[in-house]
């Protein structure tokens, strides 16, 4: 956090991992949601396809541990619907434990390292926080609910709070796709769970982004400890490192709390690949796209030497993080993100799927249905996405030619998005 700008909370562990290697801060989920995304993270295949289907994929544990790696993962599992005790032969983790206390998973990624290896090993430490940020919002609402590791200030005085976001305000002509989540009322137990915040004032709004950052210092301490215990073990530079996120949380942008759309806040990811003396340090690279949900796994692989499955959908980075690397060859001009969102508030409610492309400078997101489901912004003048850009003359090439990158994606892709029926409606 610090490393990129946000000067709110202290980060000493993402900082390490940063210092020694390259900050993708263009990085995007497959999907904000955990299942869906990490459903992508352990198979590198989009969310339609690996989320429906999921053994139908080799996971990234079962790849390595072909080819002689010791594997164990620890924390927060939610891949799919899948339980992790029940699939051990297809998801290949050795040793696994579920866990949602992170001072457990920390611990036992730990003595996970601190222990005797005769061959290499891949861990994973799935944190949970700042996850937490559910519970705290319902706890500001009067809701109660219980931390998974440590509670946080809940009321801290405004003086020592985050100011409001720029982008606080719902921008006008918002997709369906979006609102239909928004401000459930009370008496609606289950939805005012996950978004409690319709009579939320200034106060709530910025001690709720207060007790988030709180929460983004609790994982940093358990990341620091865990590259530490690498370092003592002698193991840091034999060692690369990946962080990344399943998704991100509004944070307050537009009024949103948790995850669910296609704001930069919920979709755009840390993305971190460290490896002392051996990749690029200290590089914060701005403009490179990655989608951390497809990238991740051929990445991984090419560093293991597992031989890339020709049906991965993602990238191998190692061009752009490894010193001794060739120049990165690699001409992504686009990701793209997925999303199902139900109805709010409507036991029979409509569901409205959609689909997310960015580029260099542009945001092109398209739904199946509802009011204004077709938006456009304009990343670099517009970052915080207050302003679509759909209907403006002006704009009409730039976006006719990214409906057409997202139409390339979905044939190249196979994916079932109807995405010339949706146009049709609309032009």
């Amino acid at each position: 956090m610090t490393q990129t700008g946000y000067k709110y909370v202290k980060t000493p562990g993402i900082d390490k991992l940063a210092s020694e290697g390259v900050t993708f801060t263009r990085s995007y989920c497959t999907y904000p949601v955990c299942m869906a995304s990490r459903a992508s993270i352990i198979t590198g295949m989009m969310p339609s396809k690996s989320n429906k289907n999921l053994m139908e994929y080799t996971s990234i544990g079962k790849a390595l541990k072909n080819v002689g790696y010791n594997t164990a993962y620890f924390g927060k599992w939610h891949v799919s619907n899948s339980k992790i005790a029940k699939v051990p032969d297809w998801h290949g983790f050795d040793t696994y434990k579920r866990e949602y206390n992170d001072s457990k998973t920390a611990n036992l990624s730990i003595d996970y390292i601190k222990k005797s290896h005769n061959k290499p090993f891949f861990l994973v430490a799935s944190l949970l926080n700042p996850h937490d940020c559910c519970e705290l919002a319902r706890n500001i609402s009067g809701l109660g609910d219980d931390y998974h590791d440590g509670a946080v200030v809940e009321d801290m005085e405004l003086d020592k709070c985050p100011p409001l976001p720029e982008n606080f305000n719902i921008p006008r002509n918002e997709a369906e796709g979006f609102y239909t989540r928004r401000n459930p009322d009370p008496s609606d137990k289950v939805n005012f769970g996950k978004h409690p915040v319709k009579y939320w004032t200034e106060k709530e709004w910025r001690q709720y982004a207060y007790g988030y950052d709180r929460l983004v210092e609790k994982m940093d301490n358990h990341i620091l400890n865990i590259v530490n215990a690498l370092e003592e073990k002698g193991l840091l530079d034999d060692t690369i490192i990946f962080y990344t996120s399943d998704h991100g949380d509004g944070h307050g942008a537009h009024k949103w709390n948790q995850k669910m759309n296609f704001y930069e806040e919920s979709i755009n990811v840390p993305f971190v690949i460290s490896w002392k003396g051996h990749t690029k340090s200290g590089i914060i690279d701005k403009e490179t796209l990655t989608s951390s949900g497809l990238d991740l796994y051929p990445t991984i692989c090419k560093i293991a030497g597992v031989e890339l499955n020709q049906h991965l959908q993602g990238e191998n980075l190692t061009p752009y993080v490894l010193k001794q690397s060739k120049k990165a060859d690699i001409k992504r001009d686009y990701v793209v993100s997925e999303l199902i969102q139900k109805e709010n508030n409507k036991p029979k409610g409509k569901v409205f799927e959609g689909r997310m492309l960015v580029s260099s400078q542009f945001k092109y997101f398209l739904f199946d249905g509802g009011e204004n489901p077709e938006q456009f912004f304009d990343l670099k003048n517009d970052p915080g996405e207050m302003n679509s850009l759909v209907h403006l003359k002006k704009h009409q090439e730039q976006i006719a030619l990214h409906r057409q990158m997202l139409k390339d994606w979905i044939v190249k892709t196979s994916d079932d998005f109807p995405i010339d029926k949706v146009l049709s409606k609309l032009h």
